[in-house]
């Protein structure tokens, strides 16, 4: 094993913060620009949850949060991968040679600054982040958060995303032998079209909405 300066974790860090500045949708105008940083964790708080509503001891929770934090830290070098690109051309030869360049990228570079051993289990499940029966989960909540942010873009009159929200309605239901993204299948598409919204306030009637600031509340 070669010696191992810790000069370069500065820059690994720093490059690690760069997360939340680079946007995704980069190809769509956007009323609420997400980061892949925001994405990173919301991934991995969903996958979470799929994983804890399944109740299966043996998916290992920690693999999966490791595979969902780790699955797009690649863009710290390439930056966000449009869409059409991403999920486009898969099977193709620009899908094959993207998955070539993200492989490397991975392997060489994304995490060159760490410990051998840190670099190595860390690209490993970047690397493999949807694959395996933990990485299935991973696919899953990325799925749903796609659905996720295109509901909320949606919401803010941003049409742009009423295609990306019906793609990321079929890839969920590639998954839906999950409960919870079958859940969540079942009544996305209809909390979207009957306009419901999060006002940060419990409504046990939810046709009636508080005024906080009104005399009586």
């Amino acid at each position: 094993m070669k010696d191992w300066n810790p000069e370069g974790l500065p820059g690994f860090f720093e490059r690690l913060r760069n997360l939340s500045a680079i946007r995704r949708f980069g190809t769509l105008p956007s009323a609420h620009p997400d980061s892949v940083a925001n994405h990173s964790f919301d991934v991995a708080v969903l996958a979470m949850m799929i994983a804890d509503r399944e109740g299966d001891p043996t998916l290992s929770v920690e693999r999966i949060l490791r595979k969902a934090l780790w699955h797009d830290f690649e863009e710290t070098i390439v930056s966000d991968i449009p869409h059409p690109i991403k999920h486009r051309y898969q099977g193709g030869r620009l899908g094959l040679l993207l998955e070539e360049i993200v492989a490397t990228v991975l392997e060489n570079e994304a995490f060159h600054e760490l410990p051998d051993d840190l670099s190595r289990r860390y690209a490993a499940d970047a690397k493999d982040a949807k694959r395996g029966r933990e990485g299935e989960v991973v696919a899953a909540a990325d799925a749903m958060d796609l659905v996720i942010v295109a509901t909320r873009e949606i919401k803010m009159g941003n049409r742009y995303f009423e295609h990306i929200f019906d793609v990321g309605m079929k890839l969920c239901e590639k998954h839906r032998q999950f409960r919870l993204v079958d859940e969540f299948c079942r009544v996305a598409r209809d909390y979207l079209e009957k306009g419901q919204f999060v006002d940060g306030v419990f409504h046990e009637n939810r046709t009636t909405q508080t005024d906080l600031f009104s005399p009586g509340a």
